[in-house]
């Protein structure tokens, strides 16, 4: 989409200005905007900030943010900053020895304008208060976009004094290789996140000048974000999430009507009933732990669900070079096409580096033709 950034590089952004600059970000629900900040106090140049908690705007009230304080003294009175700031009398700015402060807002466009009001201080003027961040800090604040309806706005004379970007969902190939492998997403879900790569695309792509312009959202895409529509729940990377949690402590322990119940209230009915087949042909494939025993004779279903369904497990659970070796051995079984989605699926994961120096996943590399960078 024109004028929408990936998820990375609202990161490099934040990153590089969000010292000098707030950023504002916007982007629809469920597609990682608070995610953001994890990634953010993740990295090697912000290992010595204090990282706040996200900080939920709608949340705040009275006294959230700073109350007054009476000097009697000296008969005057001072704002003392709320500690979930990170700012205080000893870790300020002029203050040798203190650090400097990562904040993320979190829906600061759907705030009561007098917590805008209160907060503003922060977003400008990196001050609490009568106490100003310490150098380096950054500040970042995440909403929705305004046309999602969600109560989201904020002033124009305001919004000229910020920077404000949009992040786009992420496609499938990013959520699966950058994040939902590494977070051991459950096997079923990336399975069918790679069969119906749809569920990544956004209901601006159905509006005037998206790609899909002049189809019909509801009728064409079922599975994601309506804002036309009375559906109760959907398919976003954060409920798909939610669906693999449900998976992980739920699959072989509920009751099917129980554990369909759930995703349904979840992801949505059209998510759900497409992801139940994964589960079942899932449910079928032979276990992890007879293919580490023995990867030349383990079962192997002619089924491609159940294929795809394992190839995803190999990739998310495996993280040892030893059952590395044998799982390729495995997956030399496969069809061609399964080969592929594991060897691409591993090579732009973080699991790649246990896989590396396999002489046979080498050859399943040059195989399918894929090659790593000398540089």
């Amino acid at each position: 989409m024109r004028n929408f950034l990936s998820f990375k590089q609202v990161q490099s952004l934040v990153a590089t200005v969000g010292h000098k600059r707030t950023v504002i970000v916007e982007g629809e629900n469920g597609i990682g905007k608070t995610a953001l900040f994890h990634a953010l106090k993740a990295m090697p140049q912000f290992a010595n900030h204090i990282a706040v908690d996200p900080i939920d705007c709608t949340q705040l009230s009275d006294g959230s943010v700073w109350m007054p304080d009476l000097d009697r003294e000296h008969g005057v009175s001072r704002e003392l900053p709320n500690e979930r700031f990170g700012v205080s009398k000893t870790n300020q700015k002029g203050i040798n020895g203190s650090k400097p402060i990562l904040i993320a807002l979190d829906e600061i466009a759907k705030a009561p304008q007098f917590i805008k009001n209160v907060l503003a201080p922060i977003i400008y003027e990196r001050r609490v208060g009568n106490y100003h961040l310490p150098e380096g800090s950054v500040v970042v604040c995440f909403t929705n976009l305004a046309v999602e309806g969600l109560g989201d706005s904020i002033q124009a004379h305001l919004r000229n004094r910020l920077t404000f970007v949009k992040m786009r969902k992420p496609t499938m190939g990013e959520w699966i290789n950058e994040y939902a492998v590494n977070a051991g997403v459950n096997a079923n879900v990336l399975a069918f996140c790679h069969n119906f790569p749809m569920v990544f695309d956004s209901f601006l792509d159905y509006e005037k000048g998206g790609k899909y312009e002049g189809k019909d959202l509801s009728k064409d895409n079922g599975y994601i974000f309506n804002p036309r529509s009375t559906a109760v729940a959907y398919a976003t990377p954060r409920s798909l999430v939610a669906a693999s949690d449900i998976l992980n402590a739920g699959d072989g322990v509920l009751d099917d009507d129980t554990l369909e119940c759930a995703l349904v209230g979840t992801v949505g009915a059209t998510t759900a009933e497409a992801l139940s087949s994964f589960i079942r042909f899932g449910r079928d494939i032979c276990s992890l732990d007879r293919v580490l025993a023995d990867p030349d004779n383990a079962p192997l279903s002619d089924n491609p669900t159940a294929q795809l369904v394992q190839v995803f497990q190999f990739v998310s659970r495996v993280d040892k070079r030893e059952d590395a070796e044998k799982v390729v051995k495995y997956v030399f079984r496969m069809k061609a096409e399964m080969q592929s989605i594991f060897v691409n699926t591993v090579a732009q994961s973080q699991r790649v580096a246990i896989y590396a120096t396999l002489n046979e996943f080498g050859k399943m590399l040059s195989d399918h033709k894929i090659y790593f960078s000398t540089k």
